[in-house]
């Protein structure tokens, strides 16, 4: 294991960009308290949120989870790199609310080295209640020319959050699919989601999202869950991202059923580009909706 002291961290960059105000995060955050370099991040809960069956799927904490580990691990970089999520997993304690509630994500980085790092974080609701543990393991890239100005590009970039009482009263979106624009189909056990990559969907470097396609990830599996009337309330979401989904394309997220009881469901999902190469490969276990 290596690591680095905090003197040598770098200072934290966190802006809201498409996915951010897509989702409702808001800014990411230093935290007050806790160990040094600890981040946190909020998101508002919604109808915006919620597949045809009513609920929120655990994938929808995706934009909230991938930016603050992503932001704990940014820290740890080195003057030359930037990083990209390279894994994705989220466990659920508990359903997502969807009365607006504000949740609440903390992550800190707990391991890197020359090639990448690994950051933990914890979803809680407004009165502590944890409802998922997550990870993400990261890789350094080069970093893009960007980076070379970053108070300029997020001067570019930052938006003031959206009040929540706006936001409740906007008419928006009132579902999930109608809030990424995606087509669904599903039969047998078998579905398949079509997103459009636009740029409120895109992240810093341009291309779909991480969270957002954690996301999708989910509705997908939920969708070939519900075609064969298996449980779909998200256990846990695992993600590993092969290749970026480039901007101005279509993604299609193909989920097969590979079990369907009374308490367990698990589906398999990958994610393709338009020249048909796998850009996501995930798994999705499910159990039975709380009483």
């Amino acid at each position: 294991m290596s690591t680095e002291s905090v003197e040598q961290r770098q200072p934290l960059l966190a802006v809201d960009n498409g996915p951010e105000r897509t989702f409702r995060v808001g800014q990411a955050r230093l935290a007050e308290d806790g160990e040094p370099g600890d981040v946190t991040a909020t998101m508002v809960t919604g109808p915006w949120l919620t597949v045809p069956a009513g609920t929120i799927p655990g994938g929808a904490l995706g934009v909230l989870v991938d930016n603050a580990l992503a932001y704990a691990l940014l820290q740890d970089r080195g003057p030359e790199q930037w990083s990209v999520s390279a894994e994705i997993s989220v466990d659920l304690c508990g359903p997502v609310p969807a009365d607006g509630s504000l949740l609440t994500v903390r992550a800190r980085s707990v391991h890197f080295d020359a090639k990448g790092g690994l950051a933990s974080g914890t979803v809680t609701g407004p009165d502590g209640t944890v409802i998922a543990q997550c990870s993400q393991h990261t890789r350094w890239v080069p970093a893009p020319p960007f980076a070379a100005d970053l108070d300029a590009w997020a001067d570019a970039h930052d938006a003031d959050p959206v009040p929540v009482d706006v936001i409740a009263a906007s008419g928006g979106p009132a579902s999930l699919p109608e809030l990424l624009g995606t087509r669904i189909r599903a039969a047998d056990g078998c579905a398949v989601l079509e997103l459009p990559v636009t740029g409120e969907l895109a992240n810093p470097l341009g291309n779909l999202h991480g969270g957002v396609t954690f996301c999708a990830v989910d509705m997908a599996a939920h969708a070939a869950l519900q075609s064969v009337g298996g449980p779909t309330s998200t256990a846990s979401v695992h993600v590993a991202y092969p290749r970026p989904v480039p901007p101005g394309t279509t993604a299609r997220f193909e989920a097969q059923v590979i079990h369907s009881g009374r308490s367990l469901g698990l589906v398999r999902v990958t994610a393709l580009n338009e020249a048909g190469k796998p850009c996501v490969v995930a798994s999705v276990t499910t159990g039975p909706a709380p009483a």
